[in-house]
């Protein structure tokens, strides 16, 4: 026994002496550290970690030297391997330290210069991969810095130093100390990190004399933004402000403030008395908060000495804190305590002036020195966290020229950057779309809407609001998402990472209002854009005083949507008629099918395998009333889906990290004809990762006329032998044991039921919504009315609750197997009793097969056609086609036919997270029946006449259909 415990004592020894890859100096000076013409000692007031950092006075030349291999060893063979360190110097001095890593043969393969332009802590993150110098050797044995030639002394303090295992954060960001540090950063993407970068840019607009028209839109905008941030009947209370400044033990030393260390979420350790940004945001708005409303002389001095504090911490101007990504979530309502505190820092006072800096540089303002810069990506995270801290930047500066110039500046970048944007970046789509991580993505969306929002109503009727061109955009994005919303729930399809709880808020809402207000946009010269205020009126049921302004203007809440809409940035189809709502959603090699995070969304995978959401109930309607419910969810039972019912442990995401699954297939989206009529595809094939089955495939059709949607699937093959292949018609929460259904004639209630119901001839069945289903015969229908145990999408915590389900089972390792059945959303009795007559179907399917889906629809006499594969055959109308074609087609009369084409592949070029390449044209041929000419002169549509039939080819692009009339010749 005694020999184990020495055994792991000098193992526990051998780790932490040599290789351990974090210096640790809190107690003693390592004695692999030494430096020459200086004095090492230990610093116990200003310190980055523990309880004490290295100080190293220095009279030049100096070199710090620390030869211990084994801290860097690993570092220099790991991907992104390299250092991250603090750095506190005294005061600022323009030249750089020389830090460099020495190879045993002498040789420097990695070096970087480090500026020392700053006082108080700065980061310093570099990985090998971004240092200068050869790299031609990995045997490093010494790591040095070297102090400035033309300084003669100095004092700096260094701390936090590290070799990450897991290598340095791949968004380290470039800074004043270390513009270099990042070289590998995709700049187009992490916004975050740019401060630095847009910090060089010169404003493009000159100063000018300040007009009496500007001086008043500045003086109302801001009077606007204190009723915004800081209402006449707002409260102060500094309680939590002053628990965190005092456990943070916030003091003075020397004339400089000190505390605990403030660094970004990355380095964040609580439990060893880290604060964050989060808690900064806390501290400042407490302290203004309370001086602000109640005139306390002590908050009034907390916010300053907090702010020199963080200042001194690294949140400067100039710097990156290692890493600030996302940071803007964590710092918006600093600026509303620099608002409320405008007064007091208006004097130009070197801290006031440093507090102004810092927070101009934070919000990012420097960005719109320039106009937007076409293919910036991320739009919406600037939007939502950063466009009211750059009007608070802007309007805290105590020259009015600078404030009218900036106020340009920012209202020409706001306007640029609400252009629609290409391929799969972030901001407003062609489509009315908005992205975010390289998506469709509602939950980021509507944050976006609502500062949007917010800069509308600081602006409106100024010199500094959006351009007509702007305006237009957003008002099609608002509308977009009133399209899939029903009345302000979206369904599961689109629901990113947040299953369940997408919803519109009530800020959202007001962009509407905002917007409705700026003026018409419809060309009518209202003063009022009546359908935005009609669609604010309808999704705003209380009193407010844009409702009451639009009454009084006489202008009524808009009806419900209606029709079938097509967003192909999405994969996505919208069916809507009354009060209800469809949700039809795929995904394809451009199209995420859904977010699936560490910690979010775990057993998400299945949201986009072809499924059919039927939102229909609540007052209004809602996800909740609708039957969408998580506690007790089976995840594999999307409705509409078709899916491998697997185990929980197998559905969850098979990667450590983020899932945002793409596919290897084109074909899947939406088109329309009319507005009216719709269909959906979706081309399925599994990837191959841990748990999925690389051979499982199906072609899956939605075709939707009215209240009638006839769902088809073909080819549904896998080799999974273990566990079943599924279609689920639906799967919906039950509020009572005695919610009923109907099968046939019977009425079932209660729980538990589990039936197999015979496929010798079709079956009809409600769910308890009112919503019916029509299952062809010869298919293998289930039915389930139990207690559900499901786990919870974030803590994977067991969860159970009430459902009845519909399934098609398709058996285990399916070949080539498919289903047919027609739902009937909220029908009337007559088409309760039709559909349950096998004469009077109001639906034909022409065809189901490898090649072609193809359904007439009988009462308006309209044929949809999915074109999986190069098709020629004898019909009535369609003669050929290429492959991956959706084509709609409506005989008006004998010598009118209205036809929409659209291939919903947006055939973006590159293949990545996010790109800037815009979609790319598609043509497609079909060749029609007979001889027609085009109605109108659609530059899109080429006309060729061949043996007596029509050869039509068209041009798609951005997935948009592509919509015409033909004339009989």
């Amino acid at each position: 026994m005694k020999i184990k415990w020495l055994a792991l004592l000098l193992i526990v020894l051998f780790f932490h002496d040599g290789y351990s890859q974090k210096i640790d100096w809190n107690d003693s000076i390592p004695k692999y550290i030494s430096a020459t013409g200086a004095k090492l000692s230990l610093n116990k007031d200003f310190v980055k970690e523990g309880s004490s950092s290295l100080q190293w006075q220095w009279s030049s030349p100096s070199v710090l030297t620390i030869e211990n291999p084994a801290l860097f060893k690993k570092a220099v063979n790991t991907y992104r391997g390299g250092l991250t360190m603090w750095i506190y110097n005294d005061k600022p001095v323009d030249s750089a330290l020389r830090i460099s890593f020495v190879a045993a043969d002498g040789s420097t393969p990695y070096w970087f210069d480090y500026n020392l332009g700053f006082s108080g802590w700065r980061a310093c993150w570099v990985s090998f991969e971004n240092m200068q110098g050869d790299h031609k050797s990995k045997d490093l044995v010494r790591w040095t810095i070297t102090t400035p030639e033309n300084l003669k002394s100095g004092t700096l303090l260094l701390d936090r130093v590290e070799f990450p295992l897991k290598g340095v954060h791949h968004q380290a960001t470039p800074d004043y100390q270390t513009p270099l540090n990042n070289t590998k950063l995709s700049r187009t993407l992490w916004h975050w990190a740019r401060l630095h970068e847009w910090e060089q840019y010169q404003y493009d607009l000159p100063l000018q004399a300040v007009s009496s028209s500007q001086q008043k839109d500045i003086q109302t905008i801001s009077q606007r933004l204190t009723a915004q941030v800081a209402p006449e009947n707002g409260k102060g209370n500094a309680t939590k402000a002053l628990s965190i400044a005092n456990n943070a033990k916030i003091r003075r030393v020397d004339g400089k403030m000190t505390g605990a260390p403030l660094v970004s979420n990355d380095e964040l350790n609580k439990k060893a008395g880290d604060i964050g940004l989060s808690d900064l945001e806390t501290m400042l708005f407490g302290f203004a908060g309370d001086w602000y409303y109640n005139k306390n002389e002590e908050s009034k001095q907390a916010f300053f000495d907090v702010f020199e504090y963080a200042i001194q911490q690294g949140f400067a101007f100039g710097s990156g804190l290692g890493t600030n990504h996302h940071y803007g979530y964590q710092i918006r309502d600093i600026y509303k305590a620099a608002w409320m505190m405008r007064d007091l820092l208006k004097e130009n006072t070197p801290l006031n002036v440093e507090i102004r800096r810092t927070l101009s540089y934070w919000s990012g303002l420097a960005e719109t020195r320039h106009s937007y810069q076409y293919g910036r990506d991320e739009l919406l995270d600037s939007w939502n966290t950063l466009l009211t801290p750059k009007v608070i930047s802007v309007l805290i500066q105590p020259d009015m020229q600078e404030r009218v110039r900036e106020m340009k500046a920012l209202s020409r970048w706001v306007s640029g950057s609400l252009a629609f944007t290409p391929g799969t970046i972030g901001g407003i789509k062609v489509d009315g779309t908005t992205f975010h991580h390289g998506g469709l993505y509602p939950a980021y969306s509507i944050g976006a809407f609502a500062t949007i929002g917010k800069y509308l109503e600081l602006t409106n009727h100024t010199e500094f609001t959006i351009s007509d061109d702007a305006a237009h955009n957003v008002k099609l994005a608002l509308q977009t998402m009133r399209n899939y919303c029903n009345l302000k729930d979206w369904g599961l399809g689109i629901a990113g990472r947040h299953p369940f709880n997408g919803s519109i808020s009530n800020d959202a809402v007001q962009a509407f209002a905002l917007l409705a207000d700026r003026g018409d946009l419809t060309g009518s010269g209202n003063k009022i854009d009546e359908e935005l205020a009609a669609d604010y009126l309808r999704l705003n049921r209380t009193s407010s005083p844009y409702k009451g302004k639009f009454e009084d203007a006489g202008i009524k809440a808009a009806s419900a949507p209606q029709g079938f809409f097509v967003y192909n940035y999405g994969a996505l189809g919208i069916h809507r008629f009354d009060n209800w709502m469809v949700t039809l959603k795929g995904y394809n090699t451009d199209v995420w099918c859904s977010e699936i995070y560490t910690k979010d969304n775990r057993y998400g995978r299945y949201q986009s395998y072809g499924s059919v959401q039927i939102l229909a109930s609540g007052r209004p309607v809602n996800n909740f009333a609708s039957g969408f419910v998580e506690d007790g969810w089976d995840w594999n039972r999307v409705p509409g889906a078709t899916t491998i019912h697997l185990p929980l442990e197998k559905l969850e995401n098979p990667l450590p990290g983020t899932l945002m699954e793409r596919s290897e297939e084109n074909f899947s989206g939406a088109s329309s004809l009319e507005g009216k009529q719709g269909v959906f595809v979706f081309k399925l094939k599994e990837k191959d990762r841990e748990n999925f089955t690389p051979g499982f495939v199906a072609r899956k059709s939605v075709f939707c006329f009215e209240n009638r949607l006839i769902c088809l699937g073909s080819d549904i093959s896998n080799d999974n032998k273990e566990y079943p292949t599924e279609t689920t018609l639906f799967q919906l929460a039950l509020k009572r044991n005695s919610e009923p259904i109907l099968l046939g004639s019977d009425t079932i209630t209660g729980i538990p039921v589990e039936k197999t119901i015979p496929g010798d001839s079709p079956i009809l069945l409600s769910d308890t919504k009112g919503n019916y289903y029509r299952v062809a015969a010869g298919q293998d229908l289930h039915l389930l009315r139990q207690m559900q145990k499901s786990r919870d999408n974030k803590l994977k915590s067991e969860t159970e609750g009430r459902f009845v389900t519909a399934y098609l089972n398709h058996g285990v390792a399916p070949e080539k197997a498919g289903y047919e059945y027609m739902v009937l959303v909220q029908p009337t009795p007559a088409q309760i009793k039709e559909a349950a007559s096998e004469k009077k179907l109001p639906y034909q399917v022409l065809r189901k097969d490898t090649y072609a889906h193809i359904v007439k629809d009988i009462p308006s006499g309209t044929i949809g056609y999915v074109v999986f594969e190069p098709l020629e055959m004898k019909d009535d109308y369609l003669l050929a086609s290429d492959a991956e074609t959706l084509v709609l087609l409506r005989p008006v009369d004998k010598k009118t036919r209205m036809i929409s084409i659209c291939d919903p592949n947006l055939n973006l070029e590159e293949k990545t997270y996010t790109t800037a390449k815009p979609s790319r044209p598609l043509t497609k041929t079909v060749l029609l029946k007979g001889k027609w000419r085009n109605s109108s002169n659609d530059e899109n549509v080429s006309i060729k006449q061949e043996n007596g039939n029509t050869r039509l080819t068209v041009t798609c692009v951005d997935g948009r259909p592509v919509e015409f009339r033909l004339i009989a010749q």
